[in-house]
């Protein structure tokens, strides 16, 4: 299954890979699961200059294969241990750049994201200051497509995970310089799925999403699948996680859904998913019933949306 990635035009495969376990790997096994990653026909690749050993095994593994594969990276990564996090300044996003070009031995990235940022963190006009500093990286032909991820923050959160998504996503995407938006969405975070498809149809924003199976909160996670039994929709063979990873690709909104794992095995297996057409109108609608019901049963602020 592929889709168009919003208005960069990119053909992408629905499902992606996310590196940020791929530093867990020794440099064999990064080589490998990379490979694997192309040869299953996975062409959108997530990194960014934190993911400890990640954009240097990009480079050993598949820089040989730069046109197989859209690589996104991202920018405001403050790598001197000292200090915040992210810092976004046009001396750590130049920096960044440059050195993930290096590490990846390639001469561009097809996208380059502002890491983790929420429209609070730009008082005045910070946040053109930064877009001037990507335009002009994307003018020097280092980035060929700017965008965004937005960050989780912390548990206690309005509605964590996804609420920061929720709130930044079309506040973000008027803006036409910022063509990819990634947040958190899934089944059991669907807090954007309104807004997501909004950004869509009104700015042809191409959405990734990312943590679709991911359990935030582990015992939340099991509450809300038992009570919303999904299992009962699989098809034969399916499983629950399968399930999860269709339902995130079944979002007309979503572009890209971004799994990562550092198992050869578990790829294989999410890929075999990836490659299968959108779940039917008729089992997208009932499993959006039952999960309308587990947020009205749970009475939390997450799924507390589709009352609107």
């Amino acid at each position: 299954m592929t889709n168009i990635l919003g208005r960069t035009g990119y053909e992408v495969s629905a499902l992606g890979y996310g590196t940020m376990e791929l530093g867990k790997l020794d440099e064999a096994s990064a080589v490998k699961i990379l490979n694997q990653t192309l040869d299953e026909g996975i062409n959108y690749i997530d990194t960014s200059p934190e993911y400890a050993m990640a954009e240097y095994y990009i480079g050993k593994a598949i820089a040989g294969r730069r046109d197989e594969y859209v690589l996104a990276t991202k920018c405001g990564d403050n790598m001197t241990g000292i200090g915040p996090y992210y810092i976004f300044d046009r001396k750590t996003i130049l920096a960044n750049i440059d050195e993930s070009l290096r590490l990846m031995k390639t001469d561009h990235v097809d996208i380059l994201q502002l890491h983790g940022v929420v429209p609070e963190y730009f008082k005045g006009d910070e946040f053109e200051d930064v877009l001037d500093c990507l335009r002009g990286i994307r003018d020097a032909g280092k980035a060929l497509h700017l965008g965004l991820s937005v960050c989780n923050r912390a548990p206690g959160d309005f509605g964590f995970p996804a609420g920061h998504g929720y709130n930044s996503i079309l506040r973000f995407a008027p803006y036409p310089d910022i063509e990819v938006i990634q947040i958190v969405y899934g089944a059991m975070t669907r807090l954007s799925e309104k807004v997501i498809q909004e950004a869509k149809d009104r700015y042809d924003t191409g959405v990734v999403a990312r943590g679709s199976i991911k359990k935030y909160d582990p015992q939340v996670y099991t509450e809300r699948l038992k009570v919303a039994k999904l299992y009962e929709l699989c098809e034969e063979g399916e499983s629950e996680t399968d399930f999860l990873i269709r339902y995130t690709m079944s979002h007309p909104g979503v572009a890209v859904s971004l799994i990562g794992t550092k198992n050869v095995e578990h790829l294989i297996e999410n890929a075999k998913v990836g490659r299968k057409e959108a779940l039917s109108p008729e089992i997208y609608a009932e499993a959006k019933r039952r999960l309308n019901f587990v947020g009205s049963v749970a009475g939390d602020a997450e799924l507390a949306w589709h009352k609107k």
